[in-house]
């Protein structure tokens, strides 16, 4: 019987990336988790952090899984215990408390520039309208922010001497420096990410590019 060609591509793609992993002899992964959770608007569904470092953990090869997530001090409870499942993993987890920066409340937080030109002057005048209220009723928002940036790439470079291949969970070009480094110590640069989502720095100095969405086989819950 004739196999489909959709479904031999599938296989093709799947194959791929696990041949890219079982050639190296010691993979270390990093996991931004942060940025990660970003890719969920793109998948349109989302994963279980636990999935994914035991999908990891199957491979003989990969010898850790770092993560990274902060600590949320105004919910304390939920956040500890979030950490706690992640450490059960046997991952290692880095974490450090996360900063809220307030939000200025004006067109911008709600469309992109290019979106608002498209608007006429009476919808404009609306959102304009709306942002006023907003701004004097004393509502205040906040996004959370704990980059860890400094820290994966200082463990990256510690880690140098103990692996042959790096596995990068993150789309960050600001991680591109250590890749660098590492790439002129001989290390095989792997970059799993989603569309859309990882910078073109990051593409030009990898060795392997996993897509996210077709590495994961964990749980799903569709958005």
């Amino acid at each position: 019987m004739d196999i489909p060609q959709n479904i031999l591509n599938k296989f093709i793609v799947r194959e791929d990336y696990l041949e890219w992993i079982k050639g190296e002899t010691s993979i270390i992964a990093y996991l931004d988790l942060t940025n990660m959770f970003h890719w969920q608007d793109v998948l349109k569904w989302t994963f279980r952090i636990e999935d994914v470092i035991k999908q990891l953990f199957t491979f003989s090869n990969i010898k850790n899984v770092k993560v990274y997530y902060g600590l949320n001090e105004r919910d304390e409870e939920n956040s500890k215990a979030f950490h706690n499942r992640i450490r059960k993993t046997g991952a290692i987890l880095e974490n450090k408390p996360m900063k809220f920066i307030k939000k200025n409340i004006d067109e911008a937080l709600f469309f992109q520039r290019r979106t608002i030109s498209l608007f006429d002057r009476q919808v404009k005048k609306k959102i304009s309208g709306l942002i006023d209220i907003l701004n004097n009723s004393g509502v205040i928002i906040e996004e959370p922010k704990c980059n860890f940036d400094v820290e994966i790439a200082m463990d990256m470079i510690d880690d140098m001497e103990k692996m042959t291949a790096v596995m990068l969970f993150s789309g960050d070009s600001d991680l591109l420096k250590p890749l660098e480094r590492l790439k002129i110590k001989g290390k095989k640069i792997s970059v799993v990410g989603v569309r859309g989502k990882v910078a073109g720095e990051l593409h030009d100095i990898k060795d392997k590019y996993i897509d996210f969405g077709k590495f994961y086989t964990g749980k799903r819950t569709y958005l």
